[in-house]
């Protein structure tokens, strides 16, 4: 039989409720697709785990994310498996591209036209510029942000 909340027991759990309200706020469901109701048990489940973990991320928009690039990595895992290739990075005119790219988005910047697709670039120019493995991964790593901030800003605009 459950017993009743007490205050102390309501106030340590509302920033669980808050999590778990946002989390049905926040996550897209298509409604009477039988992936719908997964999506959001999914994202709920993992949200709460990391709750209960406190390991949340406090990035807007970055814990739903987490959870559909898992996702995604479990799609590309079953079709592909595991997978284990050269980088190819570092050829002979990648520098050359990561340059022009970097001045193509300092230009567009001082224009006020910057837009997410230059920044983008950018980052993918310059970690195809890297041989070095520690080097490339923090250019990866800049890679998935800038995807990461071109989605959270998606999310955010108005539904057309």
């Amino acid at each position: 039989m459950a017993r009743a909340l007490s205050t102390s027991d309501t106030k340590a759990l509302a920033p669980l409720a808050r999590t778990v309200a946002e989390t049905i706020r926040d996550t897209p469901v298509r409604l009477g697709s039988p992936e719908g109701a997964a999506e959001l048990a999914s994202t709920l489940i993992v949200k709460v785990a990391a709750y209960v973990g406190r390991e949340l991320p406090s990035t807007p928009g970055l814990a739903t994310l987490m959870v559909e690039l898992d996702a995604e990595r479990s799609r590309q895992l079953t079709k592909f498996g595991e997978q284990h290739h050269p980088d190819g990075t570092a050829i002979t005119e990648d520098r050359e591209r990561a340059d022009r790219a970097r001045h193509t988005c300092e230009s567009m910047a001082r224009l006020g036209q910057l837009s997410w697709r230059d920044i983008l670039h950018e980052e993918v120019q310059e970690a195809f510029a890297e041989d070095d493995p520690a080097l490339l991964r923090a250019e990866l790593l800049q890679v998935a942000a800038v995807c990461a901030a071109w989605i959270w800003d998606i999310d955010q605009r108005p539904a057309a």
